[in-house]
Order: structure tokens, then sequence, then C-alpha cells
């Protein structure tokens, strides 16, 4: 009888040894599924993150390109129109004196118009961008904004600036161009600051405007302006933020790393 009971006991404890054996390799299983499941995640994320920059650097390309076929057609025929219309303008001979100094008049918005239309195709270029470099940009584009006469804007560059890749620099000088895109639109600022922190790291490009600044958890996903800044940002691993309330204007800040162009990246 005792032989018996022993028997049964070696036997129930088999059988719990059986099931625990059991679920430790379902446990393990699960657990290989998962490690699996979460690698697969992981690399599916990479290739849905890798795929959305690719896309919008073919995106951006194509946007160039553009911008690049526009800064010509202004050079090579818009401003050869207003030019030829200045020489024909010239060439009038006029008797009276108003009739001269209207001629005159429309001579002098000509050439404004000429102007204007120069530092436009030279803002679209990205080779005076690659040439120049971005600080050089960046003052050409504050020099357009003062001729308008309806801005107070603060440029300034703090600390010792070092020249980026030229690609990482025209995507820095197109937020910018976006920024204040978006402040002539919306803002209906009087004043702009832009401040370049330049550190051995880092690039911090600082944006202030004072004006009407709106409530952010009333604009879906900020606006498409501020998406397209987003997108560039994160296209050369750099951080944005925003911060602007009712009555106390806008503020734009994004910190761009300076390494990768020493690593080649």
């Amino acid at each position: 009888m005792q032989d018996r009971r022993i028997i049964l006991i070696i036997i129930f404890l088999i059988c719990i040894l059986l099931v625990a054996a059991m679920a430790g390799f379902i446990a393990w299983i699960l657990f290989a599924y998962q490690k699996k499941q979460t690698a697969f995640q992981e690399q599916l994320e990479t290739v849905r993150n890798n795929y959305e920059k690719e896309l919008l650097k073919t995106q951006l390309e194509i946007q160039e390109q553009t911008f690049q076929y526009i800064s010509r057609e202004i050079h090579d025929n818009v401003g050869q129109f207003i030019s030829l219309a200045k020489l024909n303008l010239n060439m009038l001979d006029l008797d009276t004196e108003p009739a001269r100094m209207q001629v005159h008049n429309s001579t002098e918005l000509l050439t404004r118009a000429l102007d204007d239309l120069r530092d436009l195709s030279k803002s679209f270029s990205s080779d005076m961008i690659r040439h120049t470099g971005l600080v050089k940009a960046i003052e050409m584009q504050v020099s357009q904004l003062q001729k308008t006469g309806n801005y107070d804007i603060i440029f300034e560059v703090r600390g010792n600036y070092n020249y980026l890749q030229d690609e990482r620099e025209l995507i820095l000088f197109r937020i910018i161009q976006e920024a204040i895109n978006n402040i002539i639109r919306h803002a209906n600022a009087s004043e702009i600051k832009l401040i370049l922190f330049c550190s051995e790291d880092n690039l911090e490009m600082y944006i202030h405007d004072n004006g009407k600044g709106f409530d952010m958890s009333r604009i879906a996903n900020n606006g498409e302006g501020l998406n397209n800044m987003k997108k560039r940002t994160s296209l050369i691993n750099a951080s944005f933020t925003l911060e602007s309330s009712p009555t106390e204007g806008t503020t734009i800040l994004i910190i761009s790393p300076t390494k990768e162009k020493q690593n080649g990246n």
C-alpha cells in the first residue's frame, strides 16, 4: 500500500514537472514570438521612417528644381523685358517737362521692380545659398524685408559660425523663409528677431515676432507652413520647438547639430 502511494506521488510529481516544463516551453515560445514581433515592428517603423524621409527628400529636390527654374525665368526673361521697357522709355523724345517727369518716374519704378525681381531670383536660387553660405543668404532675405518698410528686423549671429553641409544650410534657409512667410501672411507683426546661436556642437536658430500669436490647441496640426518646417527639421535630425499664444507673438527655436558635417553624414 505504501509502495503504491509512493508510486502515485512520483507520478504526481512527474506530472507537475511535465506541466511546468510545458508551461515554461509555452512561455519561452510566447517570449520569443513577442521579441520577434517587437523586432519586426521596429524594423517596420525604421522602414516607414526611411521611406518618409526619402519621400520628403524627393519632394524637396523637386521643389528646389522648381525654384531654380523660376529663378532662371525671372533672371533671363522677366528681367530682360523690364530692361527693354526702361530702354524704350529713355529713348522717347518728349517736349514737355511733365511728360519727361512721368517717363522718369516710370523708369524709376521699373528700376525698383527689376532690383526686387533680382533679389527674389537670388532667394529662389539654391546656387546662391551654396556659394555665399547661410548667413549671407539670411542677410539678403532680411534686406528684402527691410526694403518694404513694414518691419523692424534684428538679425544677429552670436558665436563663431562654422559652415555646414550645403544641403543642411539650404534646408535651414528654406525653414527661415517659411517662418518669415508665415509672419508676413498671418502674424500682423511689426518686429522680427532672428538670432543664430553658434557653438561647436549645435546651431540654434531663434525666430520671434511680436504679432498677434495664436492658440496652438485650436489649430489642427499647427498649419501647413509649420508642418513643412517640422518635416524639414526632421530630415536633418534637428529639433523644432514652437511657442505661441494670443497677443504674445510667436517664437520658433530650431536646434541643428553641427558634428554631422565632421562625421561626413
